[in-house]
């Protein structure tokens, strides 16, 4: 009876710890970085103490691509987010529409879901969601539709690709998943699923969308480029980003693992972008 007891232990242990953290990381008291680090070395503590776990364990057991792909990408939006290029591509594909309640669903929608692909999809829908609420308000109407268009449809555009979001990052990496593996696999899914979701958009906000809108010649005469603050910063990150999706495509021809393509452009950027300058500002935004 001691044996099998002590057969559960770790497990016991391991659960016990795992579900404080959580609990603790809910609560918010606490920033969640210091109780995931936290956490962590309990969890590693009772390992040695029990002689169920060994700190060697816990270094080999960190993913390294996932937090390479991860840092890599942040660092190229960090600086695109800084060019005022997201605000540019939104007033554009407005404009496209006229002031469409139901064309703006699907233009912007569509937008956030095409930038999700590579981008992160939070960075890209909390950038995109100010500018699509001042388009609303000047048109005069509900801009709920359209947000909940970006925000449903970033997360189909994100669920496509290897790089969209850190969950496909952790299947691909652990599975050995190539990029053009997750694009054959899951891109015909997301297409019903993006088809789906704008025909429930449609549905669940037919009288929202049926609202004729307000100032359209206003909504006209704004101009995109005017929130572009740095074209040429945005030139040359919109010039890295296509090296980076091209290295996605061929990555696993050169053995390359996705991380370092993502830290590839990323060196890239901070080196064509601002060699002379510090780059802490840049480094501060990453989500550690």
């Amino acid at each position: 009876m001691v044996e099998h007891d002590a057969g559960h232990l770790p497990v016991i242990i391991s659960l016990v710890v795992f579900v404080i953290t959580f609990a603790l990381i809910l609560t918010e008291r606490i920033h969640r970085t210091v109780i995931g680090l936290f956490g962590a070395v309990v969890m590693v503590a009772m390992g040695m103490i029990f002689d169920f776990y060994h700190p060697s364990s816990a270094l080999h057991a960190i993913d390294f691509n996932t937090i390479g792909l991860l840092l890599g990408m942040m660092i190229i939006v960090a600086i695109l987010e800084q060019t005022g290029f997201f605000q540019y591509l939104a007033i554009l594909a407005a404009k496209k529409t006229k002031g469409d309640p139901w064309l703006l669903v699907v233009v912007l929608g569509t937008v956030t879901t095409l930038v999700s692909l590579i981008l992160d999809n939070v960075t890209t829908v909390v950038l995109i969601a100010p500018v699509t609420i001042i388009i609303a308000r000047l048109l005069k109407i509900s801009a709920v539709p359209i947000l909940m268009a970006e925000a449903l449809l970033s997360d189909t555009g994100g669920v496509a690709t290897l790089v969209g979001d850190p969950p496909n990052i952790m299947i691909g990496s652990a599975a050995g998943f190539t990029f053009n593996d997750f694009i054959c696999h899951i891109t015909p899914i997301v297409f019903v699923a993006w088809f789906a979701t704008l025909v429930v958009l449609k549905i669940v906000f037919r009288k929202e969308l049926a609202i004729k809108p307000a100032n359209i010649d206003k909504l006209m005469l704004m101009n995109e480029k005017d929130a572009l603050t740095d074209m040429r910063t945005c030139k040359i990150i919109m010039g890295v980003l296509c090296l980076v999706t091209v290295l996605f495509f061929v990555h696993h021809a050169f053995h390359m693992p996705p991380s370092m393509v993502a830290l590839i452009g990323a060196a890239l950027a901070l080196l064509l972008v601002s060699p002379k300058k510090d780059p802490q500002p840049i480094l501060e935004k990453v989500e550690w």
